[in-house]
């Protein structure tokens, strides 16, 4: 009866916990999700991934609007198309706002912004400046330009009049680098909304209607904000791509890989140099390279390599040292700001491979005016101390060992034990020595036993 008991209450426990279970908490019940993004720093694969991943992720939330703050000089137009093709397949609408106070939506900025189904910026904030350059910060070229900018142009007016929005003001921003303020944005209809905050955005943007594909009005009231940072692996991988970092890193690594070469048993500058290759090898790969910087790259190198084995005395390594320079600058194929190399990173590799080949070549230098030694050659000028009196042949005490010595000059004979001497030549086994010429006096006194 009692163990009956028992199980009916154990039941009974069980029924009421899964009860409560499926009950949602009444904090929980019916909250709806608001996801804000961030994305700041140059638009480049790495900030394309978080986006893309970030989105695909908030659509999994069930998120009912996402929210990215954007903070951009510019970037890579094959990333920025990309972020872009990610805002328009995303379910929910996204607003991006540029923020904080003191950010900017620069170059490819204005098109992620014009992609947003809600554009908003803070006040202190500006947006424009999209003219395509090339590496050097140069226009691109009167044919070649003309076909960038008119793709640009037609891309960001198709944006900006998909949302309603001032299509003129967005392609003079490509075609006469235009920069308006977040207030001069508004008037011109550039943006949808000015707010200080994002606690003022959300405020603002309860009622809006949204235009284009996403059309509808947006009911932002009591919606939870969850923040999302870039993640730390982003971080890094941002890092990598930087084409700077990724020129250094392929030079260090070519760089190490060559003295575990020619110098094998060493494993740590190996083992460096392998590690930093591949690195290099993975940044350089998400980056649009160039079969030129690529293929002088190669040859520089090699150059620098030969130059260790074949006596050019420096004419193939300034060569390969050059070729590195030129490869570093002609490396990357990009048009977007901020993605070429620095110039004084390029210089400053060219400086420390010509100083460390200036050296390499002076010792060499040096070493061919030397005299060759080979064998008890070697002995030659070497001094010693005579061990057994030399009339005219004794012993002398030279580097380590007791060899047979000969005087010179026989007519210098005796001199006595203790007595320091030079060798002036190699006869077989026998060194011919001179007495020094401080030692002299003590030559001359006669030995024991002698009056």
């Amino acid at each position: 009866m009692l163990r009956s008991a028992r199980l009916i209450g154990a039941l009974i426990a069980l029924v009421a916990g899964a009860l409560m279970l499926a009950i949602p908490a009444s904090g929980q019940e019916g909250e709806r999700l608001a996801v804000s993004i961030e994305l700041t720093g140059s638009i480049d694969p790495a900030t394309e991934r978080w986006m893309s991943n970030a989105l695909e992720d908030a659509a999994d939330d069930g998120a009912a609007l996402v929210i990215v703050r954007l903070d951009t000089p510019g970037g890579l137009d094959t990333a920025m198309r990309a972020i872009v093709q990610d805002i328009i397949a995303a379910p929910m609408p996204v607003v991006v706002y540029v923020s904080p106070d003191g950010a900017r939506a620069a170059s490819a900025g204005l098109f992620v912004t014009q992609a947003g189904d809600v554009a908003a910026m803070a006040p202190q904030t500006n947006i424009g400046s999209a003219s395509p350059i090339t590496i050097g910060g140069d226009d691109v070229g009167e044919v070649l330009g003309r076909k960038v900018e008119n793709d640009a142009a037609a891309y960001v007016r198709a944006l900006a009049e998909e949302h309603g929005r001032d299509a003129e003001l967005a392609e003079e921003m490509v075609r006469e680098a235009t920069n308006v303020t977040a207030q001069e944005a508004l008037d011109a209809g550039l943006v949808d909304v000015v707010a200080r905050s994002q606690e003022e955005l959300l405020s603002e943007l309860d009622g809006f209607r949204v235009q284009g594909p996403k059309a509808g009005t947006l009911d932002t009231d009591g919606l939870r904000v969850e923040e999302r940072d870039m993640p730390l692996q982003y971080d890094i991988l941002q890092l990598l791509v930087n084409p700077n970092i990724a020129y250094l890193l392929l030079i260090a690594g070519v760089l190490g890989l060559a003295i575990e070469l020619l110098s094998p048993g060493l494993i740590f500058p190996g083992s460096i140099g392998l590690v930093s290759f591949v690195l290099g090898l993975y940044g350089t790969a998400q980056l649009p390279v160039t079969a030129a910087g690529i293929l002088l790259l190669v040859l520089g190198v090699g150059m620098i390599i030969a130059e260790a084995h074949l006596p050019t005395s420096g004419v193939l390594g300034a060569l390969g040292v050059v070729a590195l320079a030129v490869a570093g600058l002609l490396l990357f194929d990009t048009d977007s700001e901020g993605f070429g190399i620095s110039i004084p990173l390029v210089l400053g590799i060219a400086i420390f491979f010509g100083g460390g080949l200036a050296i390499v070549v002076s010792k060499v230098v040096e070493a061919r005016r030397n005299p060759v030694y080979t064998g008890h050659e070697e002995l030659v000028g070497r001094e010693g101390v005579v061990r057994v009196a030399l009339d005219p042949v004794g012993q002398a005490f030279v580097e380590g060992a007791l060899w047979r010595a000969e005087l010179t000059d026989p007519d210098l004979a005796p001199v006595a034990t203790g007595v320091r001497v030079r060798v002036e030549s190699v006869d077989g086994l026998t060194l011919m020595v001179r007495r020094m010429a401080d030692d002299e006096e003590a030559a001359t006194q006669p030995r024991e036993g002698e009056t």
